[in-house]
């Protein structure tokens, strides 16, 4: 079967581009929406990322300015790291109950050092 290669003005490329930006629609569905294949929409947003594939793309980010933009990075930082303590909190509540069930259970006191008087 012989593959076909269709050529795309940038012009048409671009208002694709916008598109998916600005509808909030998934790359499936772009693509279809447009009668293109999801591989070429994908190639053509790591292309608008300047070719880094580890960019994550983020909706409407194509009209932000440079303060919007180092704003929005801040506050989804801030949102990692609030997830992130949150983790660590539930973690460290999780040993404090294991340490209480081993007390209670075979009552050893593993907060005690070996050794302290008592």
């Amino acid at each position: 079967m012989k593959r076909t290669v269709n050529y795309y003005s940038q012009s048409f490329k671009q208002q694709v581009v916008e598109d998916y930006f600005a509808s909030g629609m998934s790359q499936g569905e772009c693509a279809k929406k447009w009668k293109i294949h999801q591989t070429t929409l994908s190639d053509w947003l790591i292309s608008c990322s300047n070719g880094k594939k580890g960019v994550p793309l983020r909706r409407k980010s194509i009209h932000m300015d440079a303060k919007d933009q180092a704003l929005e990075n801040l506050r989804l930082e801030n949102e990692r790291l609030l997830r992130e303590v949150e983790y660590h909190k539930l973690r460290a509540a999780g040993y404090e109950r294991l340490l209480e069930i081993v007390k209670e259970e075979d009552g050893i006191d593993l907060l005690k050092k070996d050794g302290a008087k008592q």
